[in-house]
């Protein structure tokens, strides 16, 4: 099933310009689905959901009511025209691997994905007592200290280090991979270990990763990602195809494991951390 998306937007300040997203809207061609802060999973509207949200809480409860009112009627044309400084809809994208997920289900993920005050990677599922991947990030920041090309390296003199978790804005959320580089070009570096157990841990942090690489280059068109992955030599499944199929189409796959790869990817980067 394919599905388009609209994502309902708050500028509190229009001189600061700071935009939050503040719901979705759904849609596969027939039925309508979407959810905005404030309203329960169920679509109850509960104002203590909006906390310290909204300087102005009833204007933001008008524009509920109205984007609901529209939505009703199948009427995005309308929701798309009504803008104001304050409050906008915009275009999100199309989703096309949704499997057969139904429409409400698409929408609850990409509220959790896109305007949920939770963490991004809940909407994955991957907890953080569940990644296994931080014991590969651990021994890439080991083999980046050593270099001392990491921002925090005890002789820094690295003139583009390497940042880890530093944030960047993509076209809708804010992302912190796990090492990113700026030389000319924005680099993004993110890990996978492909040696998990669970094939759904392995699938959704691929799918994870993919959409994040893809919204910082809706953002920025030169970025360059990177997938830094690490396989067992008898590992294989569909779960591991899947991963690389989806990140080798977003990324340049690294092989962690193979020293050759390995060591060329660290000399690239030495290279571009001490370059003019």
């Amino acid at each position: 099933m394919s599905v388009r998306y609209w994502i309902a937007k708050n500028v509190e300040d229009p001189i600061r310009n700071e935009t939050r997203n503040v719901g979705v809207i759904v849609t596969d061609g027939k039925t309508f689905a979407a959810r905005f802060a404030g309203e329960r999973d169920t679509g109850e509207l509960d104002r203590r959901l909006l906390g310290q949200r909204f300087r102005y809480p009833d204007v933001y409860l008008q524009w509920l009511a109205y984007w609901r009112s529209q939505i009703e009627h199948g009427r995005v044309d309308a929701i798309l025209g009504a803008t104001t400084p304050n409050y906008f809809v915009t275009e999100g994208g199309e989703t096309t691997d949704t499997g057969s997920d139904s429409v409400e289900a698409v929408c609850a993920f990409l509220y959790s994905l896109l305007v949920s005050d939770g963490p991004v990677m809940q909407a994955f599922e991957l907890g953080e007592e569940e990644d296994e991947t931080r014991g590969l990030g651990s021994e890439i920041s080991q083999a980046l200290q050593g270099l001392n090309i990491l921002s925090n390296a005890p002789k820094f003199d690295a003139r583009h280090p390497i940042r880890r978790e530093a944030p960047i804005q993509g076209k809708h959320v804010v992302h912190k991979p796990s090492f990113s580089q700026k030389n000319g070009h924005l680099y993004v570096y993110e890990a996978i270990d492909l040696t998990m157990k669970r094939p759904k841990m392995i699938r959704e942090r691929a799918g994870w990763m993919a959409y994040m690489y893809t919204d910082i280059k809706q953002a920025d068109a030169d970025a360059r990602t990177y997938s830094i992955y690490r396989i067992r030599e008898d590992d294989g499944g569909e779960a591991i195809e899947y991963a690389k199929k989806m990140l080798g189409g977003e990324s340049t796959l690294i092989n962690w494991t193979d020293d050759t790869a390995r060591k060329q990817f660290l000399n690239e980067r030495q290279r571009l951390a001490i370059a003019l």
